[in-house]
């Protein structure tokens, strides 16, 4: 499946494994990248620098040829570590980071510099338009039916709207289990999608087997 998030990211399907807060981890991303599809963690799921250079540096030593990683960065006044996260990427490598919940200029200017991408959650076409005037590489149109920060609109209309008024990809999150809704997601114009549920029911998710196997027993419009 060959897309411009493909080419990107130099992966074989269009498939980012979403960073999940205390869910996604290096076990995941390493299985995410031989999988053929970029895998991404959260840079606050570890609690100090030192952990998070160890992962960075764990990660570059697994990618496989064509393999694809990234971290995700929580940019606003609220994440005191960001600074140190953010420089402590930058000197140690990664392909990509997905900026969340703030302005992504200073993450653009500094990863920019030293060969990183960066795809940035976005809520709606204001914020799209402003990630692109920034130089963004990518933007991450986060839906109704993502999980954590999710946005108002529909897929279909988040993604037609982006896509249609950008010029940069647009990577579609939330609303995705199967290749039956990547397909959907692709025909609206997404260029990829990321994802992030499915994977919590993996071996490699350090969460409880209850917590998995209602992850896959259960789909969102079940009501308890």
């Amino acid at each position: 499946m060959e897309t411009k998030l493909t080419k990107l990211l130099n992966i074989n399907y269009p498939i980012i494994q979403a960073p999940m807060f205390l869910v996604s981890n290096v076990a995941m991303v390493k299985e995410a990248m031989h999988g053929g599809i970029a895998g991404c963690i959260p840079a606050l799921n570890y609690r100090t620098l030192d952990e998070l250079r160890i992962a960075l540096r764990e990660l570059k030593v697994a990618k496989p040829e064509g393999g694809s990683f990234g971290f995700n960065l929580i940019v606003n006044k609220s994440n005191v570590k960001y600074k140190g996260q953010l420089k402590v990427i930058c000197e140690e490598g990664c392909d990509f980071i997905i900026t969340s919940l703030g302005s992504p200029e200073e993450t653009i200017k500094q990863s920019h510099k030293v060969g990183i991408k960066v795809f940035c959650d976005v809520t709606d076409l204001k914020f799209a338009k402003k990630v692109e005037s920034l130089g963004g590489d990518a933007i991450i149109a986060v839906n109704n039916e993502a999980g954590g920060h999710r946005g108002n609109q529909t897929p279909e209309a988040l993604i037609k709207e982006l896509s249609s008024h950008c010029n940069i990809p647009v990577i579609s999150a939330g609303g995705v289990g199967c290749k039956l809704d990547i397909d959907e997601m692709l025909s609206y114009g997404a260029e990829g999608v990321s994802v992030g549920s499915p994977f919590i029911a993996s071996e490699e998710a350090g969460v409880t087997d209850d917590y998995k196997q209602a992850c896959v027993e259960y789909g969102a419009k079940i009501s308890l």
